[in-house]
């Protein structure tokens, strides 16, 4: 990656496949284990609380509190070390090679520039992590009545909303926007 060492590196749904240049081209392999699904319901089900905004969430981007449930530890959707195994077709007799190394270095530094290969690489959906936010807000809005959840949701004023929209409405009262300004010239 940073050294050219790693010369092509293919993350997908449970693996990562790359050739690692040394004093000749070596294949290496990195699987990982899926998610259980269990584990992946409850992370689902533990983040759709956490979801600050849907918009945020349709662009890739997580909340402080989704993020702490995913790095959770044990729970969460990082592997643990008994979950990833790794081969190369180098001749080095140690469990970890210096290529298995530059993957994993090469791994890290994908998952920084895209996370999203996380959820590919765990074999789950992250539009599931959407699907139970919608369908969270739907059932938190069926307790408001029609004209509470229309105004709700014109309400450019309420930070969660306008965000989505790029939009930031003036934090004063209409009526204070409408009163003139008071006159700087000197009287006549």
């Amino acid at each position: 990656m940073r050294n050219g060492s790693v010369v092509d590196l293919q993350v997908g749904p449970g693996s990562v496949t790359a050739l690692v240049s040394g004093s000749t081209m070596y294949d290496v392999k990195v699987t990982v284990g899926p998610v259980p699904r269990a584990r992946w319901s409850a992370i689902c089900k533990d983040c759709s609380g956490a979801i600050d905004s849907l918009v945020e969430l349709l662009q890739g981007r997580f909340s402080k509190g989704v993020m702490t449930r995913l790095c959770e530890e044990k729970t969460g959707l990082f592997p643990s070390p008994k979950d990833i195994l790794f081969t190369c077709s180098c001749p080095d007799w140690a469990s970890m090679c210096k290529h298995v190394a530059a993957v994993l270095y090469g791994i890290g530094a994908r998952l920084d520039h895209q996370p999203e290969l996380l959820f590919t690489l765990r074999k789950v959906d992250q539009q599931d992590l959407i699907a139970k936010a919608g369908s969270d807000l739907s059932k938190k809005r069926q307790g408001t009545s029609w004209r509470e959840g229309a105004r709700e949701r014109r309400s450019l004023g309420d930070v969660r909303h306008r965000d989505g929209v790029g939009y930031a409405a003036a934090a004063q009262p209409h009526s204070a926007r409408l009163a003139r300004k008071p006159s700087t010239a000197a009287p006549p």
